[in-house]
């Protein structure tokens, strides 16, 4: 298969405005970008290749090259990739997307989610630092900062082990800040999870953390209803239910997250979606009638009783369940640990932060700047 440089100009015209390889400055977005190419410096003009991200190959970009040191993370996009910035020997991370499928949309969407966080300072808000973009023999590449290590991998090689309270506030109160500061710019990251959470340099700056992968960032308001985001154990009951999206998605994946690192297992750990809403309704109760009402999904998980009289909504019964539940309330999370106990202030407020983060209405769901204030994470009473 070729790709030729017509094709390159035409399929992404609507790059050549906004998007700059500006590797020696902070900001790469600008108007003045010319047309992508990569045949002045790529050996291998008007090719696609099928594999060019092997240890030790060579990403050819305008301003510079990059050499493949290991492969850090792969998915159906493609692959995220170490390599070493040839012009200055600096370590970065190489975000390398297949010319498959939906190819063009799914890079349109990304840039345009990353030219909503042009505006935002990476180091203040707690988001990954963008350097540039090339096109490449078929694949389109982001560079990114190097980070650390994920925080599913930090938890991985601790067993799971529950993380300290200390360390759960602090890395909530980042998160607060990056879903404080996408909302700001109107996104929703719809993908929040362990993975995508890196530590920066935990031996320097213990659970210091970046968000990244704004690969399925999207305006909330402009998501299809009844559009299916977030990884299941994750999945918040407005899009399980199919209703319209709000920023608060996120706050919810932040609040299952936030019960993780501290139980050190998932609290809703489901096999399919039903699961999961079962596993929600039992710990919480159901979705309020006018969340069932407006659900485009709704009669996957309950039915409407025949009954004139009462005509509310009942889950469904008879399904098979996968995964198990944690707990009966969240308020079992004072119990669970005999050496903590009810009498302790601090998870007494952990556990009221967590009641609000996982409100079953995103209407009423706590909002980022609420939750800086939460006492939890100002640490007082």
């Amino acid at each position: 298969m070729t790709t030729t440089c017509h094709e390159i100009s035409v399929s992404l015209e609507f790059l050549s405005s906004i998007l700059i390889e500006k590797e020696t400055s902070l900001n790469l977005f600008s108007p003045l970008f010319q047309h992508i190419s990569y045949q002045h410096c790529c050996p291998y003009p008007s090719t696609y290749e099928d594999n060019i991200v092997e240890i030790g190959n060579i990403l050819y970009s305008r301003q510079t090259n990059y050499q493949v040191q290991s492969i850090l993370g792969e998915g159906s996009f493609g692959k995220v990739v170490k390599c070493i910035r040839l012009k200055d020997n600096k370590t970065v991370a190489v975000k390398v997307i297949k010319k498959k499928g939906d190819y063009y949309d799914r890079v349109e969407k990304e840039i345009q989610a990353l030219l909503k966080l042009k505006s935002l300072d990476p180091e203040i808000c707690n988001i990954v630092k963008i350097h540039a973009a090339f096109f490449d023999r078929g694949y389109f590449c982001f560079v990114f900062e190097y980070l650390d290590k994920s925080l599913f991998d930090f938890m991985a090689e601790n067993n799971f082990r529950p993380l300290p309270l200390k360390a759960i506030r602090f890395i909530v109160q980042q998160l607060a800040i990056a879903l404080q500061s996408l909302r700001s710019v109107g996104l929703a990251h719809c993908d929040i999870k362990l993975d995508n959470i890196m530590l920066v340099d935990h031996e320097k700056q213990p659970f210091k953390i970046k968000l990244i992968d704004f690969g399925v960032a999207r305006v909330a308001s402009s998501i299809p209803q009844g559009s299916v985001i977030q990884v299941l154990c994750y999945r918040s009951p407005e899009v399980l239910l199919g209703l319209p999206l709000t920023e608060a998605v996120d706050m919810w994946t932040l609040g299952c997250l936030a019960g993780m690192l501290h139980l050190g297992n998932r609290l809703f750990d489901g096999d399919n979606e039903f699961d999961v809403m079962r596993y929600i309704v039992e710990l919480f109760g159901q979705p309020p009638n006018r969340m069932l009402d407006a659900g485009k999904k709704t009669k996957q998980y309950f039915k409407k009783s025949v009954c004139p009289w009462n005509r509310s909504w009942k889950l469904k019964t008879g399904y098979s369940r996968g995964g198990h539940l944690l707990l009966d309330s969240l308020d079992d999370i004072l119990s669970a640990f005999p050496n903590k106990g009810s009498e302790n202030p601090e998870l007494s407020r952990f556990v009221n932060m967590l009641k609000k983060m996982l409100d079953l209405d995103p209407a009423t769901r706590i909002t980022p700047a609420q939750l800086l204030q939460h006492s939890f994470l100002t640490n007082t009473e």
